[in-house]
């Protein structure tokens, strides 16, 4: 069955996406470092006078990735959205689950000069997963890595919690920057490789074998002499 709209035609069993583009969200409370990480992301600067000026509701950035050109959008999410009704049926929920039905890629946001920033992430860990779909590509990001003498949670103790997850982990800095370009990099080729490995798949479902082609072909009727029979009859006649 096809629907047409104008000049477009869509085959509703087709996936509806563009191949090089990815949703990614960025959760955590407020104050975490949110803001600039994704400011890094997208102007790889640091402006502490900026921290307070918001971001649009989409911050686009633009990354090569495996010989491609890939775009990620980005959207801030507050912590609080996620765990302050865990009823499915509340209203608030139902538009956060909103945002969450095409998302690729989720970061999870942590001060790592805080340990009640990464508790709360912890916490409302289960209520973010009953939102998203089960393939997204989840990282936890902890901030504020220039900040040593003010360190609450110490790598070894985040690489415990992230490897009992099954999630990659990234301390980074805005301020100096490190290890965020890698962050972007790493979540971004993953997303690619998924989702070139779900195109490659629904390429070979759609590919019918060459042995069934053949199984199916209908074999041509050889000439039969009673064919022939009414021609030379009417002849005769």
């Amino acid at each position: 069955m096809e629907v047409s709209y104008g000049d477009m035609v869509i085959f509703p069993r087709e996936p509806q996406y563009a191949a090089n583009r990815f949703k990614i969200l960025v959760v955590g409370r407020k104050g975490s470092g949110r803001s600039a990480l994704v400011r890094r992301f997208k102007h790889n600067e640091f402006h502490e006078i900026m921290e307070d000026l918001p971001l649009p509701e989409i911050t686009v950035v633009v990354r090569a990735v495996r010989g491609d050109i890939v775009k990620a959008d980005l959207q801030i999410m507050e912590l609080s959205n996620f765990v302050t009704n865990d009823d499915p049926s509340n209203l608030a929920k139902v538009h956060i689950a909103k945002h969450c039905l095409d998302v690729n890629g989720l970061l999870l946001v942590y001060d790592t000069t805080s340990q009640e920033t990464f508790e709360e992430i912890c916490n409302a860990l289960p209520s973010l997963q009953r939102m998203i779909a089960p393939d997204v590509d989840i990282c936890l990001v902890g901030t504020k890595a220039d900040l040593s003498d003010a360190r609450e949670i110490s790598f070894v103790d985040a690489e415990k919690k992230s490897q009992a997850l099954g999630f990659s982990l990234f301390e980074t800095s805005a301020v100096t920057g490190i290890n965020c370009e890698e962050l972007i990099l790493e979540i971004l080729d993953k997303l690619s490789e998924r989702r070139a490995e779900v195109r490659e798949y629904l390429t070979e479902k759609d590919k019918v074998p060459q042995e069934e082609i053949e199984a199916n072909e209908v074999e041509p009727v050889k000439p039969s002499l009673f064919c022939w029979l009414p021609y030379f009859w009417k002849r005769k006649e």
